[in-house]
């Protein structure tokens, strides 16, 4: 008994010792595989694991929380990273709207540039219109002062005294005739029944001659003479073309006016009055195909005639 007894510990003894190696093997085959798959622990900053087997499973328990806080790390990454999108639209939207705000611009730009430009040429032509302007301004007053300096050397002082003198003269003795006629023509007028023309003739001895029975026309005021104006020709250069009258201001005679001048009733030239004194006048002889410098010279007298027709009522 004792024998089959002994015989049966010592099988369960090798079948013990034979199952305690398999586990053994079986146990180190799964440490192994373990050690391998962790072993990446061993270099994480974090875990920073152990190579034996103990300690790092005891480094793998931090494991655990340390993928909650990466959890939710990458949560609030997760919501900013939403945040970010969503800014990120927005400022394309804002940058959408710049870009349109910023095209208008420049086609305003572009638009002031083409008026800015066109301003310019402007001011530019204006300019030279201006210098023109200014070039032909100077030029005339040069011409006009030589003129002036040209007319004021050919009377002196004492010829000018001279021709004013004989122009009163004359004109005292043109009133003195004129006087006279009007007083012939007023009895006359009397005798025949207050006849405003009496044979035709006006109470003017300057004027057109009236039909018997006409009445004597109203004449507008006008500025310049009126009518037919007879006057001596005092002085004359024949170069420059100035013409001094014994005519002036106190017979209607004004500064710019234009006359024919006409001897005989033949137009021989035309004249603007320059200057007018109270009887003396000077003009300057105005370029005309009918310009006869020589007859008007020769001419003890001549008429002047107003170049624009004066209103009759």
């Amino acid at each position: 008994m004792n024998k089959k007894l002994n015989t049966f510990l010592r099988v369960l003894t090798v079948v013990a010792a034979s199952a305690a190696a398999v586990f053994a093997f079986l146990l180190k085959g799964k440490m192994d595989i373990a050690l391998t798959n962790t072993a990446w622990a061993v270099t994480d900053a974090e875990v920073k694991a152990g190579k034996e087997y103990d300690a790092r499973m005891t480094s793998l328990l931090t494991v655990g929380p340390l993928l909650t806080a990466k959890r939710k790390s990458i949560n609030d990454l997760e919501l900013e990273k939403k945040d970010l999108i969503a800014n990120v639209a927005d400022m394309k939207t804002k940058i959408e709207g710049l870009s349109a705000a910023n095209t208008t611009l420049e086609g305003e730009r572009a638009e002031l540039t083409r008026k800015r430009d066109e301003l310019a040429a402007q001011l530019t032509d204006a300019n030279s219109k201006k210098d023109g302007a200014e070039a032909s301004l100077a030029t005339a007053k040069e011409e006009l002062v030589k003129a002036t300096e040209k007319a004021a050397g050919m009377f002196t002082k004492e010829q000018l005294a001279e021709i004013e003198t004989k122009a009163t003269n004359a004109e005292q003795k043109a009133e003195t005739i004129s006087g006279k006629y009007r007083g012939l023509h007023a009895k006359v007028s009397r005798a025949m029944d207050n006849n405003p023309a009496p044979f035709g003739f006006a109470s003017d001895p300057l004027g057109e001659p009236a039909k018997p029975g006409d009445i004597a026309p109203a004449v507008a005021a006008v500025e310049a003479a009126s009518e037919s104006i007879l006057t001596n020709v005092l002085a004359l250069d024949s170069d420059s073309g100035i013409v001094a009258f014994s005519v002036g201001e106190a017979n209607g005679i004004k500064e710019k006016a234009v006359f024919d001048v006409k001897i005989d009733g033949k137009k021989v030239g035309k004249v603007q009055i320059s200057t007018v004194k109270g009887v003396l006048s000077f003009g300057q002889l105005q370029p005309d195909k009918e310009l006869d410098i020589r007859a008007i010279a020769k001419a003890s007298s001549v008429s002047l005639v107003p170049s624009t027709k004066i209103a009759i009522n």
